[in-house]
């Protein structure tokens, strides 16, 4: 059985109401019955039920630095295309 050990996590709201969704970025391991580890990051997104996290979709990253680094490089590109097609659509 694989054991999962939450390292580091930030968690930020966003949403129209604070408190209402939030979004997480944390570091984990993951622990083979060998004891072996494998190390990756977890985006996450989730709600708050009666202030208790809920968690919603998760997204795992592998801690390689190709991979990591196409993905600050390819987010922020996507993001600025999504704004002009919003203000295009204005």
């Amino acid at each position: 059985m694989v054991e999962f050990e939450t390292i580091e996590n930030e968690r930020k709201d966003y949403g129209n109401f604070p408190g209402e969704k939030f979004i997480e970025v944390s570091r984990n391991k993951a622990i083979q019955d060998d004891g072996s580890e494998n190390s990756f990051i977890q985006i996450a997104t989730g709600y708050y039920d009666e202030d208790e996290p809920r968690y919603k979709k998760r997204f795992t990253v592998p801690t390689d630095d190709k991979a990591v680094d196409h993905i600050v490089e390819k987010l922020p590109e996507m993001l600025e295309k999504e704004k002009e097609e919003a203000s295009s659509e204005e």
